[in-house]
């Protein structure tokens, strides 16, 4: 019994039919008629320097990357993402060996309050809570290890914060 590429794809397309599955974005329901957005430096309302554009500017290469939404300035935008960095937590999440009152390697949480604002109206179409996560060991120079660390989570909150944004959850 010989099959086509034609008929296999037909066979393919029958199955996955009925799966949920769909081509194409699926954007939130509040944000359906979205198609631009403007990021702005986040504010900051840790005692952390300098974090605001870091994080700011990891979550447009993110956006850029995802491609769901044209980043454009505030003055053009459909919506308009404000982001504020309101806590860091940092923990210890292993001690060193033969020193329980040493750290060995870290946890560290940054938490990020976020609001989506029609740009015309001025209507909230969403708001919401979101982290990023990472680890670090501890070292020589612990301040600069950690700054690199909060690039880690900067990334990790881009991903957490671009899946509601685009896709609901």
């Amino acid at each position: 019994m010989k099959f086509s590429a034609a008929t296999a794809a037909l066979a393919a397309t029958v199955l996955l039919a009925g799966c949920g599955y769909k081509l194409g974005e699926i954007r939130p329901t509040p944000m359906r008629a979205v198609r631009t957005i403007a990021v702005p430096t986040f504010k900051n309302k840790t005692f952390e320097p300098r974090i605001d554009v870091l994080f700011a500017d990891t979550l447009v290469k993110r956006m850029q990357q995802d491609g769901t939404y044209e980043l454009v300035g505030d003055d053009r935008a459909d919506a308009v993402l404000y982001c504020t960095i309101d806590r860091i937590e940092r923990r210890s999440l292993r001690s060193v060996q033969n020193n329980v009152l040493a750290t060995s390697e870290f946890g560290l949480r940054v938490f990020v309050k976020y609001e989506v604002q029609d740009r015309v109206t001025g209507a909230i179409l969403m708001r919401g809570n979101a982290e990023g996560n990472t680890t670090f060991f501890s070292g020589n120079d612990l301040q600069t290890i950690e700054r690199q660390a909060f690039s880690n989570a900067a990334s990790d909150l881009a991903n957490t914060l671009m899946a509601e944004v685009s896709e609901g959850w």
